[in-house]
């Protein structure tokens, strides 16, 4: 440990929504980067809507012509990964509960599990939000916490929290001051590369080129 520290370990940021498909898509994927790079790879959680609105950017749903395109293009990234792909229906969906969840359990040492379990959930099982409501979200944030081995109580209570709320708020509120206008986005130092297409200029920043 000590040895790398001294090292410099290089580390990759990411930045995601469980809302994002490209997320979902990106999610193993720089995992994988990181593991054979032996870059360490930190988790942020924000919230796409407000970082679009921030941004002035507007959701592709609002383009028939481009949501069009994007599910193709989403199904293609799936094959080419060889990831199972379930397109939730309705979407976008809310996902204001699991991310705050996610930042909860971030000074837990438990949101990689919890976002692993609820990507796997929302997006290669079917089992996203079913609606926009808060009481929508409940019962699969409850899920993901109980297959990553949490208790899906203190999930949803702590997800609750004025604590929880700040962090989240904050979190999106450093990403858009960072420069971060959609997800998925990756820093490695203060380099930003933005959307699953990208990867492939992760991998070289970490190769140094």
């Amino acid at each position: 440990m000590w040895e790398a520290l001294y090292l410099g370990m290089a580390r990759v940021e990411f930045y995601f929504d469980l809302v994002s498909p490209y997320s979902y898509l990106a999610w193993g994927r720089v995992h994988g980067i990181c593991a054979e790079r032996g870059a360490e790879l930190v988790l942020r959680p924000v919230l796409l809507g407000a970082v679009h609105k921030a941004a002035g950017i507007k959701a592709p749903v609002e383009s028939p012509m481009k949501a069009r395109y994007q599910f193709r293009d989403i199904h293609r990234w799936a094959e080419r990964y060889g990831v199972p792909l379930s397109f939730p229906d309705p979407f976008p969906f809310r996902t204001l509960t699991t991310m705050r969840a996610a930042v909860f359990l971030e000074g837990r040492g438990s949101m990689e599990p919890f976002v692993r379990e609820a990507f796997r959930l929302y997006w290669a099982e079917g089992g996203a939000p079913a609606g926009f409501e808060e009481a929508d979200e409940r019962e699969p944030v409850a899920e993901a916490a109980r297959r990553a081995g949490l208790d899906p109580g203190e999930v949803l209570e702590g997800a609750s929290s004025p604590e929880a709320r700040r962090a989240l708020r904050e979190a999106t509120g450093a990403a858009v001051e960072r420069g971060v206008f959609g997800t998925p986005a990756f820093f490695v130092g203060e380099e930003l590369f933005w959307g699953n297409d990208r990867l492939c200029f992760v991998e070289a920043a970490l190769e140094g080129d």
